[in-house]
């Protein structure tokens, strides 16, 4: 009994976890779409200033441009590389929560063919006390 609620409490843990992983992966993801949001929009930002010949104004705003393009590239590929390890160590908490399960189901195996093994072993000894009452009673 002392085992099953350590389990369930590592069980409870474990799912605890898993589930803010999977949080954090769906905040991981919508920043993710943001920031190819705003790649797109810094793209559509180089090709207009690139249309536009000439002024060293519109130089500056393309550089500013090229260099937030690869900021938010970088950030991207941050991103990914962190949403990749969340999702990795997610399947690691799901694959230890089945190995735990499958633990759990052995031991309520175990302990319910012990309950039946006992309660047939009484059923015998119940029956020799009968039989050996009434030999007493014979006797």
């Amino acid at each position: 009994s002392k085992s099953s609620e350590e389990i369930k409490q590592q069980n409870s843990e474990l799912s605890e976890k898993v589930h803010s992983l999977v949080s954090a992966n769906s905040a991981m993801k919508l920043d993710v779409e943001d920031l190819h949001k705003k790649l797109e929009m810094a793209e559509l930002m180089i090709q207009q200033f690139s249309n536009q010949a000439g002024s060293l104004d519109a130089n500056q705003q393309l550089q500013m441009a090229l260099e937030e393009k690869a900021s938010l590239e970088t950030q991207v590929a941050q991103l990914s590389e962190s949403l990749h390890q969340l999702q990795a160590e997610r399947d690691q908490y799901v694959e230890k929560l089945k190995e735990e399960r499958i633990i759990w189901q052995q031991r309520v195996q175990q302990l319910s063919e012990q309950v039946h093994t006992m309660a047939e072993e009484k059923e015998k000894h119940m029956a020799q006390i009968r039989e050996l009452e009434a030999n007493v009673t014979e006797l």
